[in-house]
């Protein structure tokens, strides 16, 4: 029997660490969440390539005293909870008492700070774990953390880390929630030297502006409302103003940012009637709930939550998103007339909202009802009023959302594959002479080999040769670029920046020029010429179409949609009449493969046997 071990903390922190300290977005995460936690309404967040290099948080809040500061590095070492009881009611960010240990032990990190009562500062480093003694130091009240040469001592966990361009995306991308989820505090967040966001702590708008934008606040409703216990905060965008993906969707439960299906699905299902396909609502929502009904630790990374009663919050966020899209007489009391608009005059958002509405079919209320998690409640249940200290727990049941995301995700893979493998078809030819018919309503050619009849789809047949021409040009590498006269501009987020600066190399191969254009920002210069006339928005909206699914794209799979589109546009169409010429040309390049399907999946051709014909005319049984 093999002996059993009890770990160094060397090693256990090393382990945790591997949950805790994913990449450097994960230190910034762990290290602003403890700034906030110490009352600082002043942040700044300093990284050089891409923050595995240096990582600098500075922050004006209450500080460790010097007698506490070695254990600020030790495992399990937190001022957030003390007993078994406060794990029920977690009101701070972190609490867990892993991160700054699990740092220490895989970077060269130093911790700086002064409580107001102290005279003096108070500096520890460690490296890989080591601690140093603890020296004074000169400074203004509050922390300075700084982590060197993050995974130094784990070149496993170094070598999986991706360029510092894409590792500054993912701290940018987190920098922005942090100052949407907490607008009274002054963030600076400064990479390589160049500040990316700044904002002054002034409150919601100012932070909405400072990460998305004057244009995109002005194409949102602001909501401020209780129900149900249960306060909801924020802007959700107009009913025509959506997204290609689900990375403008931005929720905050008692402050901290979170992924959660059951909110997510409430809201998508209020947008439903309003959406276009693959189209996802655009919201930044903060929510505040009583903590002993939310459970927070359920990962270490603290991403996503749980609630006691999972109804009750996915009726109560449908409940407000619905009122306010279908402009009913409650979204007045949801609409927030007194936000403080200084960028243009008030707008009447319930006024306006209630002109869109009314063209566009209401959903239909009265008995209609809602189903999560195999519980269903009626428009009665969700409008009661209930208060959560009246709802038993419910019992657990199967995640419906992640089993249908997964099956979601299953089905456009195989459409994907389905798309490669039609492209790639073997050719299937026939032996016997094919003699033509004619062609009847101006849509089909009829051919004859003798034995069997085939009608031929000319709409299909000449798509497929197209797509078959364009195809090979760009597998034998013979792509000819066309410069645009005026460069086209991307702008994207900053998920998707870090998703499409891994593609660049896709996209040269296809032809398309893109390179870096400023701060999230791409600049397109030329398209190959077979697709000089495609529309570039949506090309790249249809790229970016649900991040997710396209994380592991592959050359062929972003070209043979577009190549189809291509194809399909510049092929006869049905209707068509055709000349002889064209009709000989058409039979001749299919060179009697008529076994083929269109780009999309549908036959060329069909073939009709002697025998068919002969049982139709009853000449034999």
């Amino acid at each position: 029997m093999s002996k059993i071990n009890i770990l160094s903390s060397k090693i256990y922190n090393r382990i945790a660490a591997g949950e805790v300290v994913e990449r450097p977005a994960s230190v910034v995460k762990e290290l602003v969440e403890n700034s906030i936690d110490a009352g600082a309404t002043s942040i700044s967040v300093e990284i050089e390539s891409g923050g595995i290099s240096s990582i600098k948080i500075t922050d004006n809040g209450c500080g460790i005293e010097k007698s506490e500061l070695n254990k600020a590095l030790l495992p399990h070492a937190t001022s957030k909870i003390s007993t078994l009881k406060d794990l029920d009611n977690i009101l701070s960010l972190g609490f867990r008492g892993e991160a700054l240990a699990s740092i220490a032990s895989v970077s060269k990190i130093s911790i700086e700070s002064k409580p107001a009562t102290q005279e003096m500062g108070a500096k520890i480093s460690a490296e890989g774990g080591d601690m140093s003694e603890i020296i004074d130091c000169g400074m203004v009240d509050g922390t300075i953390i700084t982590v060197n040469n993050l995974f130094f001592n784990t070149p496993a966990r170094e070598k999986f880390l991706k360029t510092p361009r894409s590792e500054e995306g993912e701290i940018s991308s987190i920098m922005s929630k942090f100052i949407l989820g907490n607008p009274n505090i002054s963030f600076k967040y400064v990479a390589d030297g160049k500040t990316i966001y700044q904002s002054y702590g002034d409150g919601l708008e100012s932070a909405f502006v400072c990460i998305y934008g004057v244009d995109t606040i002005n194409e949102c409703f602001y909501i401020d409302t209780e129900k149900n216990g249960i306060k909801v905060k924020g802007y959700i965008g107009k009913h025509h103003f959506t997204k290609g993906n689900r990375t403008y969707q931005t929720t905050f439960i008692n402050g901290r940012y979170i992924i959660n299906q059951t909110i997510s699905a409430s809201i998508s299902n209020a947008y439903a009637s309003y959406l276009m396909k693959r189209q996802y609502p655009f919201y930044v929502l903060s929510i505040s709930l009583p903590s002993e009904i939310v459970d927070v630790n359920v990962h270490p990374n603290k991403l996503d939550v749980r609630f006691s009663n999972n109804q009750i919050i996915y009726g109560t966020i449908y409940s407000v998103v619905s009122k306010v899209l279908d402009g009913s007489s409650e979204a007045l009391n949801i609409v927030a007339n007194n936000q403080q608009n200084t960028i243009e005059k008030p707008i009447d958002y319930v006024t306006q909202n209630k002109e869109f509405a009314s063209n566009y079919p209401r959903k239909s209320k009265g008995n209609s009802s809602y189903t999560l998690d195999k519980i269903t409640f009626s428009d009665a249940y969700k409008s009661s009023g209930i208060k959560f200290d009246k709802i038993e727990e419910s019992k657990p049941a199967v995640d419906i959302f992640a089993e249908n995301k997964a099956f979601l995700e299953k089905l456009e893979q195989e459409k994907k594959q389905r798309l490669i493998d039609e492209a790639e078809q073997k050719t299937i030819q026939i032996d016997r002479e094919l003699k033509y018919i004619g062609q009847v309503l101006n849509t089909y050619l009829i051919l004859d080999d003798g034995q069997d009849v085939y009608f031929v789809d000319q709409h299909a047949a000449h798509e497929r040769i197209l797509f078959d021409k364009i195809n090979q040009t760009y597998k034998d590498g013979k792509i000819i670029t066309q410069p645009l006269l005026l460069p086209y501009v991307l702008n994207a987020n900053n998920e998707e920046f870090e998703f499409l600066s891994e593609k660049l190399e896709v996209f040269a191969k296809m032809g398309i020029e893109i390179s870096e254009f400023g701060r999230n920002s791409f600049k397109i210069s030329a398209v190959p010429t077979f697709l000089a006339d495609m529309n570039l928005e949506k090309f790249f909206s249809s790229v970016l179409n649900d991040l997710n699914s396209f994380k592991a794209l592959t050359i062929n799979e972003l070209l043979q949609e577009k190549l189809a589109q291509k194809a399909c546009k510049s092929a006869i169409k049905s209707g068509d009449k055709l000349s002889e010429i064209q009709i000989k040309t058409l039979i001749d390049t299919l060179k009697g493969n008529i076994g083929l399907k269109c780009p999309h999946g549908r036959p060329v051709a069909i073939k009709i046997t002697r025998t068919e014909i002969d049982k139709w005319f009853k000449r034999i049984l």
